[in-house]
């Protein structure tokens, strides 16, 4: 995908507002004969919940659902009301002038979708946006690979990128991963090399942050393809394959049918040493696994297995020679 392509598919999330509250002893949340509204402060003026908006609400603030059913509609404003309370600070994502749903305040400026997009152009030049996943919490988890290469082994190339994930509308922090792209079977594989959090600060030093970060993951390729390297040295025996598949199915959340693919990918092209194991993982992050949330997990699991520091906690086969 291009720059445009991405701007277009982001464009709902930069449709959303964000206001953020302090809760004061005169916020209400109120139920009226035809919807629930929320009063944010002092300011008097009422703000109506969209139906999906009064599920996040009560998932804001742990309101289980068949709790709310036995709750009178006076009941409900007030027990929500209490609870919102213990928020203290958090924010409203409002659009068409009704909530969508609710955030914790992430002290974090608004990251706009171009002006992302921009300073990656200008970091990875002539990039490509490989993957563009929309998070269910008004977030974005952008997979980018640059013209730059490296060769693992013959015959098999990897592009370096970085693993962005950020919110125009600051749900989250954003997050900067080191990335590459398997050119052999286009999956790509985050590594921990590189993992930067945004921990806060003022002005523009988010995106003095967010510069250095997408810089530091796009030139880590050379510590990743080492890493690579010796994961290809970790022989796995033939009678240790199946349990280490199983327990990286588990980390990475794959079920069902789609484990069950996995698997039988496993047996056409059995995975003989750690990185084949690692390539089988993200594999079916790419080919199998659909849900952008369940994407994200298998890849997450996929930079903790890599991981030279958490690779042994991981490993069943690891486990077995302690």
């Amino acid at each position: 995908m291009n720059k445009e392509e991405v701007l277009e598919k982001l464009q709902p999330m930069s449709n959303v507002s964000v206001r953020q509250v302090e809760h004061t002893p005169r916020t209400r949340v109120l139920v009226n004969p035809e919807q629930v509204v929320i009063r944010p402060g002092s300011g008097g003026q009422l703000v109506p919940l969209s139906e999906n908006g009064v599920k996040a609400l009560t998932n804001f603030v742990g309101m289980p659902d068949k709790v709310c059913k036995n709750l009178s509609p006076r009941l409900f404003g007030e027990v929500a009301t209490e609870l919102l309370a213990l928020k203290v600070h958090y924010n409203l994502l409002i659009s068409d002038e009704q909530v969508l749903s609710f955030s914790r305040a992430q002290g974090v400026r608004n990251m706009p979708v171009e002006r992302v997009l921009d300073t990656i152009d200008k970091v990875i030049p002539d990039c490509d946006f490989h993957r563009v996943s929309i998070l269910g919490n008004y977030s974005a988890m952008l997979e980018i690979a640059g013209p730059k290469q490296q060769a693992v082994r013959r015959g098999d190339l990897v592009r370096a990128g970085a693993l962005v994930s950020f919110s125009p509308i600051n749900t989250i922090k954003p997050l900067v991963q080191s990335y590459v792209l398997r050119l052999a079977c286009t999956n790509g594989q985050p590594s921990k090399t590189v993992l930067a959090e945004y921990t806060g600060g003022e002005g523009d030093d988010v995106w003095q942050w967010f510069r250095q970060s997408v810089r530091a993951a796009y030139q880590s390729v050379g510590n990743i393809v080492n890493r690579y390297r010796e994961m290809i040295q970790e022989r796995i025996p033939a009678d240790q394959r199946a349990g280490m598949l199983e327990e990286l199915l588990r980390q990475a959340g794959i079920t069902g049918k789609e484990a069950e693919a996995v698997r039988a990918q496993a047996i056409q092209e059995p995975p003989r040493n750690a990185y084949d194991m690692m390539n089988l993982i993200t594999w079916a992050s790419s080919h199998i696994v659909r849900s952008p949330e369940r994407i994200q997990r298998t890849l997450a699991a996929s930079a903790a297995f890599t991981s030279e520091s958490q690779h042994a906690s991981i490993c069943p086969l690891c486990q077995t020679r302690r």
